[in-house]
C-alpha cells in the first residue's frame, strides 16, 4: 500500500512564515529594527561626558533644569536659560501735588511744628526723596539732645527734602548729605511714631520725586 504525503495546512504554513520573519527581525542590527517595537532608555552610563549626553538629551533630567547628566565629566554644555532679573517694584508718580491728610486731633503738635516751620520758611510742598534719608536724619539729629517721653520731629520729613522742593528750590537746605537740614521740635513720643507710621503707609507705592504737603482737618 503507497502512502501519499500530505501538503501543510493554511495554519501550519502560517507559523511556519510567522518563525521565518521573528528569526529574521533578530538578525537585523538594532538601529535597522523598527521603532514600534521600542528599545532600552539611554542612561548616564551610556556617555563618556556631559556634551555627548547634552546634545543626545535622552536621558533621565533628574532636577528638570535642562542639563542632563551633570555628574558626567567635561567636556560640557549646557542649556540652563539665565534667570530672569528680578522686576523693581511698581511704582506711580501722580500728576500735581498728593495732599496727605491727618487729624487734627490726632496730631495736634505736628500740625502746630508744621505751620510754624512753614512760617520760618521752610517749603509746603514737599518732594519724596528716600536714598540717604536714614542719613540725612541722623546728620541732623546728631546735637539734638533727646527728652525721655518726647521724639524730635523733623520738618520737612527726612523723606521730602535733599533735593528741590517743588518751586521751593532756594529752602533746600545743607550739604554732606545734600539737604540735611530741617526744623526740630519736640512732640510727645506716642504721636510722633504714629504719624511717622500713617505718613510711611501713605507715601508706598509713590514714586521718588513725587511732589506732597501735609493737610489736618
Amino acid at each position: 500500500m503507497t502512502t501519499q504525503s500530505r501538503s501543510p495546512g493554511p495554519i501550519r504554513r502560517l507559523l511556519v512564515c510567522s518563525l521565518l520573519a521573528a528569526l529574521a527581525l533578530m538578525a537585523l542590527p538594532a538601529e535597522a529594527q523598527p521603532s514600534g517595537l521600542g528599545h532600552a532608555a539611554k542612561t548616564c552610563a551610556d556617555y563618556s561626558n556631559q556634551r555627548e549626553a547634552q546634545l543626545n538629551a535622552d536621558t533621565r533630567d533628574a532636577d528638570g533644569d535642562g542639563i542632563y547628566c551633570e555628574s558626567l565629566p567635561c567636556p560640557c554644555l549646557t542649556t540652563r536659560a539665565p534667570k530672569p532679573r528680578p522686576k523693581p517694584n511698581a511704582c506711580t508718580r501722580p500728576v500735581g501735588v498728593v495732599r496727605l491728610v491727618f487729624s487734627s486731633a490726632k496730631y495736634p503738635h505736628i500740625k502746630a511744628h508744621t505751620l510754624r516751620a512753614i512760617r520760618k520758611g521752610w517749603p509746603r510742598i514737599l518732594e519724596l526723596n528716600r536714598p540717604h534719608a536714614a542719613q540725612r536724619r541722623d546728620r541732623l539729629l546728631a546735637n539734638v539732645p533727646t527728652k525721655p517721653g518726647n521724639d524730635r520731629d523733623e520738618y520737612p520729613p527726612a523723606v521730602g527734602r535733599g533735593r528741590a522742593n517743588g518751586n521751593k528750590r532756594g529752602l533746600v537746605r545743607g550739604i554732606n548729605p545734600i539737604g540735611w537740614m530741617a526744623d526740630v521740635a519736640y512732640v510727645p513720643s506716642s504721636e510722633n511714631r504714629s504719624h511717622g507710621s500713617l505718613l510711611g503707609r501713605m507715601l508706598h507705592g509713590l514714586c521718588d520725586g513725587t511732589l506732597f504737603r501735609y493737610v489736618f482737618s
